[in-house]
């Protein structure tokens, strides 16, 4: 995923407060989980909690709603890794420095 759409995304959903931040969430694909109910599943820690997942991006908390805020915080960090903040280009390596000096030829 385009990790301008990721960020679009993002955004969208930290704007919306309540329970339209759930349903902004499930509007753009989005798929939440409760915790089981089956007591043969809670061995798993993963069972046990709330999971939100979109985009290839899956997060868990206590409820939805935090559920959903971490979401938004690791689809922000993956949407920003490795980019300049004017332009969304990647990094260079060179980061703005001059070529390096001249070695002697041996």
């Amino acid at each position: 995923m385009p990790p301008n759409s990721l960020a679009a995304a993002a955004a969208e959903i930290t704007a919306q407060q309540g329970l339209c931040k759930i349903l902004k969430f499930q509007d753009l694909g989005g798929n939440l989980t409760p915790p089981s109910d089956d007591p043969q599943d809670w061995w798993e820690p993963e069972n046990l909690t709330h999971r939100a997942e979109l985009h290839g991006i899956t997060a868990s908390s206590d409820n939805f709603f935090d559920a959903i805020t971490t979401w938004t915080k690791a689809a922000h960090q993956a949407g920003t890794r490795n980019r300049r903040a004017t332009d969304g280009r990647p990094d260079c390596p060179y980061n703005g420095q001059g070529q390096a000096p001249a070695t002697p030829a041996a």
